[in-house]
């Protein structure tokens, strides 16, 4: 979302020529220079390409604001499309000394006073400042894989993940810090494999007790987002506050990191969807990841019970991974690798093939139809077991349900509890086992060699 803004904003300096009016480039410099201290304003208007991917978060918002204000409003650059309310709101409470050069760190980063745990786990302390300066620099960075529990948001067209704020919580948190009387916890951060310029991610120095954090390394946020965010709100009203974070630091690889976020989650109330999908302890988890990653469902499955045709999301992780797990029966890995590749293919050929009903009209199409519907998916996939234990080819699935009519005015689909009266979809039929086996009994139905079943 940020590079989009930034090359809008490229864009829009050039086509409008604002560079050339003088008075109005002026008024953005004073305006910026006396409410927010922003003395590089200038260096912008010159060079945005090189400079604009430099500025903070915030400084990108006010500045693209102020050129929006300038350029009659020209929606590409309007900040609103791009962040939320709360957002905007704390940029415009800050002011640019926390911008200085001295709110930013740099590689390497050496670390007093660290603890040797386990294998690659490591407790150090850091205070507040120096976490922001992670963040500021960088360095420290949200990772939505990670996260307990995330949303997706729509923003200027493109569906983005965000973490699940509660913004009471994160509210109490900056009072707490402001008026010094915030308990001390532990965050969990984890240097992420790979990410180092050379060598390993994390040196440590047992006889001077000092873990360094090396060239390159970037360091995701395991748990304690809503922490950091209070930290971020509380140094924007007083940035000389000083408090210590007690910090978990790993070094795993992102399942491993999953698996331990699964764990911590289960002393946390969240939704049980979210933790099967961290914790990945069934061969079916591992055939759902690779259906993420490598099929037409990327970015489409969902954390959640229900998904979200206006996110883009189409099945719940649980539907996928459940079903799976019941219907292929997978007891190795390279069974579940062989059955990955094939399902790739299956959801390939009836996404692609069916762009229509799965990529482009889905919203409108669910009004009368259930071919896209989250428990239909319980349906493709035990079509899909029947066709791999038969040796049919991936793309013939299009053919084949093409013998069920979708469509919510089909009684059979009332018959059978999936839709009420009102023809709306009645709900829970991962948690009703009878519903469940009636879904697959409609696709147990087709015939696989494409004669039409009768209704």
């Amino acid at each position: 979302m940020r590079s989009i803004l930034e090359n809008n904003l490229i864009q829009v300096l050039e086509q409008t020529g604002l560079r050339k009016f003088k008075d109005k480039v002026e008024e953005i410099k004073l305006y910026l220079l006396t409410n927010y201290e922003m003395s590089n304003v200038q260096g912008i208007f010159n060079d945005p390409k090189g400079k604009l991917p430099k500025l903070d978060d915030r400084e990108l918002l006010l500045f693209a604001e102020q050129v929006y204000f300038k350029t009659h409003h020209i929606d590409e650059i309007n900040i609103e499309n791009f962040y939320h309310q709360r957002e905007i709101d704390e940029a415009r409470q800050f002011t640019a000394n926390i911008f200085k050069e001295e709110q930013f760190i740099d590689y390497p980063i050496e670390i007093e006073n660290a603890s040797f745990l386990a294998n690659d786990t490591y407790s150090v302390t850091l205070n507040i400042q120096t976490i922001n300066k992670l963040l500021n620099s960088g360095i420290l960075y949200y990772d939505a894989e990670l996260q307990r529990e995330t949303q997706k948001v729509r923003r200027y067209g493109i569906v983005i993940e965000q973490p699940k704020l509660i913004q009471k919580n994160v509210d109490e948190i900056t009072e707490h810090l402001l008026e010094g009387s915030l308990a001390v916890t532990t965050l969990w951060f984890n240097a992420m494999p790979k990410t180092a310029i050379s060598g390993n991610e994390l040196e440590f120095n047992p006889k001077k007790r000092t873990l360094t954090i090396t060239n390159g390394t970037r360091i995701a946020i395991g748990d304690g987002f809503h922490r950091i965010t209070g930290i971020q709100n509380a140094l924007t009203i007083n940035p000389d506050i000083q408090f210590n974070f007690m910090i978990i630091l790993t070094n795993h690889a992102k399942k491993k990191a999953q698996t331990i976020q699964a764990q911590m989650s289960k002393g946390t109330p969240i939704s049980k969807v979210r933790v099967e999908s961290l914790e990945g302890s069934r061969l079916a988890d591992t055939v759902v990841q690779t259906l993420k990653e490598e099929s037409d469902l990327q970015g489409k499955v969902s954390d959640n019970p229900k998904p979200v045709l206006s996110h883009n999301e189409l099945v719940s992780y649980n539907v996928l991974a459940s079903t799976i797990d019941s219907e292929f029966n997978i007891t190795t890995r390279i069974e579940a690798e062989d059955v990955g590749e094939y399902l790739v293919e299956v959801f390939n050929n009836l996404l692609g093939r069916m762009p229509e009903e799965f990529l482009l009209n889905t919203q409108e199409v669910s009004k009368k139809s259930l071919i896209n519907a989250n428990f239909v998916f319980i349906g493709y996939v035990t079509l899909a077991k029947r066709m791999y234990e038969n040796n049919i080819k991936p793309r013939k699935i299009v053919d084949l349900i093409k013998q069920i009519d979708f469509s919510r005015d089909n009684p059979l689909w009332q018959e059978i509890g999936v839709l009420d009266g009102q023809h709306r979809i009645t709900g829970s039929y991962m948690e009703k086992p009878k519903l469940n086996k009636a879904i697959k009994d409609v696709f147990n139905n087709i015939n696989l060699d494409g004669e039409m079943i009768k209704s």
